[in-house]
């Protein structure tokens, strides 16, 4: 290949490249677990793709959010990356501290004492709202919709993938 076609080539690979930059700009953030002692996931870093207009969230998804003020251990000082476990319509109940969602058995509630609650205090069920997602951690001693109940949509930032 002679050097004018190699010139052209590389020069338009680098156009594209600029421009595929410019059309993602702020679509894409890099976010690690902010829970160092007492990580809700399994995992450490991550790849957060920005929602945007009309972006579906799924039961499985991993998102990143910030908490609404009423989530008192969750302060907006950091975002938190949990799991959807529920989303509009979907049911929970709360049950002798168990938790259930559309059923399916998740596990104990096991911060309800330390957080200065009583066994019993969480018992409820309903139904995720219009515009609200359930989150929670895989770990056990994860503060999640749990304790707070679900989590409006408008809080949550983007979708996170993980990397490792």
């Amino acid at each position: 290949m002679k050097w004018p076609l190699k010139l052209i080539s590389v020069v338009t690979i680098g156009a594209l490249t600029v421009v595929g930059l410019e059309a993602t700009a702020g679509q894409w953030t890099i976010a690690t677990d902010v829970q160092k002692y007492y990580s809700c996931l399994p995992y450490q870093l991550y790849l957060v793709s920005t929602l945007r207009g009309k972006d579906e969230i799924a039961t499985g998804n991993l998102v990143q959010f910030r908490a609404p003020d009423y989530v008192e251990r969750l302060t907006n000082a950091y975002e938190v990356i949990k799991i959807v476990a529920a989303v509009e319509g979907d049911s929970w109940k709360v049950l002798d501290n168990e938790l259930f969602i559309n059923g399916v058995h998740w596990g104990p509630l096991y911060l309800t004492t330390a957080i200065g609650k009583r066994i019993g205090d969480f018992d409820g069920e309903g139904i995720v709202p219009s515009g609200h997602i359930y989150v929670l951690g895989t770990n056990p001693s994860s503060y999640d919709s749990r304790y707070w109940g679900s989590l409006p949509l408008n809080f949550v930032k983007g979708k996170a993938h993980v990397i490792f």
